[in-house]
Formats: structure tokens, sequence, C-alpha cells
């Protein structure tokens, strides 16, 4: 919505679909949609961090000169992606590419170059090399098909052990549409919440509530999670569960 509210002070965006309808767990069919034929673009967030929502397949604008732009901000570098596809990707770096607001600095310390034809200022060095580092070592994983391959085993892992506790543990999204960067999920009994999240700080796993407006429990398993770090966090669930089910 934040998004929503900048476009707003430009022009008059069509919002064909939210996800509210549906309590933000499943993603429509494209053909259900009621797109203006003569749209410019057509714009969709990629994957939905708070309740862990992601396209799997992307849509097609009905108007045949529309373009198709996307917010990756979640998800870049997390998946191979055909961008013939797109008009226009554009993404924030600090989920799996670089530090927060990298993006931010470079955008504007450019801006300001050229508006002076000159290095007004220096450049977010550190920010550009930590991203150097980063493409480096995706490559050396053997590139995003790989990283994609370690992604889905990091979410299977996880969603199997939600899936397969008998209701003590629950994911509400539609299984096609779960995101493998952000796990939400839910307990039996929601006062167990707290001791949950006490139980996983005293083993060092921290971040594990949910976005303030949702509450209950999200893991964000982004690129730099390693699997030990996801099967340790389904160790703490299983023991947890045999202590309070």
């Amino acid at each position: 919505m934040g998004k929503l509210s900048v476009v707003q002070k430009y022009c008059k965006p069509k919002v064909i679909w939210s996800g509210k309808s549906e309590k933000y767990t499943k993603i429509l069919s494209f053909d259900s949609l009621e797109q203006n034929p003569d749209a410019r673009y057509l714009h969709i967030c990629a994957n939905e961090t708070i309740h862990g929502v992601e396209f799997k397949d992307y849509p097609t604008p009905k108007n045949a000169s529309g373009i198709l732009v996307a917010d990756m901000s979640s998800n870049f570098c997390s998946k191979p992606v055909n961008v013939s596809k797109f008009g226009v990707i554009y993404a924030r770096a600090q989920k799996n590419v670089g530090p927060s607001g990298n993006e931010t600095h470079v955008m504007l310390d450019f801006k300001i170059h050229d508006e002076n034809n000159s290095l007004y200022n220096t450049p977010p060095c550190y920010c550009i090399y930590m991203c150097g580092l980063v493409f480096e070592d995706l490559l050396e994983q053997g590139g995003l098909k790989e990283v994609e391959k370690k992604n889905k085993k990091k979410a299977e892992i996880l969603y199997n052990a939600i899936d397969e506790s008998n209701g003590f543990f629950r994911c509400p999204v539609e299984k096609s549409v779960r995101s493998l960067m952000n796990v939400p999920f839910t307990l039996v009994k929601p006062e167990l919440g707290a001791e949950f999240i006490k139980e996983a700080a005293k083993e060092k796993m921290v971040q594990l509530k949910g976005h303030r407006s949702v509450g209950d429990m999200r893991a964000s398993i982004y690129n730099a999670m390693p699997l030990g770090g996801v099967e340790k966090l389904v160790a703490l669930m299983k023991d947890f569960q045999a202590k309070h089910a």
C-alpha cells in the first residue's frame, strides 16, 4: 500500500486486485482480473513479505503495448526470472543483495552526479562493494538456478514441519503460492506465541515474531539463511510441540 500511495501522487491507478478479499492467502487467476485494456502498465508485487504470498507465474497486460512492472524487492536474486516478460523490474537491495538503503544512496548520488556533470560527492563505495561480493558469491554457488534449489529445499523443510504438525502449527497460505522467502505460521493456541519466541531466543533465533500488523510467527529465510538455520528452527518447533501439545 505504501507504493500505491506514492503512485497516487502522479496518476490515478486502478487497483484490480489486492488480496484483501482472500485475506492475503492466495492469488486469483489472472483471467478473472478486470484489467483496463488501455492501461499503459500492469504493476505487481512479486513476493508479499507480511503474509508470505509469492507469484509463481506472471500475468500479461491486456493492452498489447502495455508493460508489466514488478517490485521484486523481497525475492530479487532468489531464483531465475524470465526478464523478457517485463518492461521494468525494480528492487530494494537489503533482502538478498546488500546493505539496507543501498539502492537509495546509489540512485540519489547518481542523480546528483548527472545534474552537476561531476562526482558531486563520494559514491557509497562500501554498499557497492558489498553488493559486488554478494554477486560473486551467487556466481560461485552456480548461479540463480542453484540458489533457487537451495531456497526450495529450505522452504520445503519448514513448510513440511508445519503441515505435518497435525494442526499445532499452521500456514494459512495456499500451497501453490507459498513464498520461498517468508514463511508465516500460527500456533494452535495463540497464547503460546510469546513462549515460543522466548524459547527461540534462548537458541539465538530472533525476529520470528510476525509483522506488527498481523502478529503470529514469520520466518524470513532469504538467501543468506543457511539450511542449518532452518533445520534448527524445525527442531525447536518439534520440541516445542512435544512439550505443549
